[in-house]
């Protein structure tokens, strides 16, 4: 897969720095700001995320598109991707980097890949990232976690916690207890 773009979903407090780090090392970041505030639309543009009018144009821009949002918006941004995907036929690399339940994360994977695009599971440890190298690491699972790992090209640091989706957020959750 090349990969030259990626999406956000959504660039708020933790997303927004996600996307400047990846900005900053050479990757062209997107996001669909649809329904989103004035606050995340300036963070946004802040870190050099450009913004598409849509889910459709979102899924065919980017080839990887990384969910970092509030929990109790998870479940209805993976269906408004699964959406667009099944609307364009395109194929991307989802990457759920949600604070969400290790069964949670399967159940999305699941709708994912139901569009035939590809699940990874993520969870983060630690604060917003400010440049490369600023101690926050992502952990990845899922048989599809290489593709995730890529990002350690463009000052991530992303390390793989197991080949079973849910890992992640499972060692997400025992960080957090």
């Amino acid at each position: 897969m090349d990969l030259n773009t990626v999406a956000l979903l959504s660039p708020g407090d933790m997303g927004h720095s996600v996307g400047a780090v990846l900005v900053a090392n050479g990757l062209r970041v997107i996001s669909c700001l649809e329904g989103r505030s004035e606050g995340t639309g300036g963070l946004a543009e802040k870190a050099g995320i450009a913004a598409v009018d849509s889910y459709v144009e979102m899924v065919c821009e980017a080839q990887m598109v990384i969910s970092i949002m509030v929990p109790a918006e998870v479940k209805q941004a993976v269906t408004r991707v699964a959406e667009a995907l099944k609307k364009t036929g395109e194929q991307i690399v989802y990457v759920d980097g949600n604070a969400i339940a290790p069964e949670t994360a399967k159940r999305m994977a699941l709708v994912v890949e139901a569009t035939g695009s590809r699940a990874v599971d993520a969870g983060i440890i630690g604060g917003p990232p400010r440049s490369a190298n600023s101690g926050t690491r992502f952990y990845t699972s899922g048989t599809h976690a290489a593709e995730f790992m890529r990002l350690n090209d463009y000052g991530l640091d992303v390390r793989e916690a197991g080949a079973e989706i849910g890992q992640a957020s499972g060692l997400k959750m025992c960080y957090a207890a």
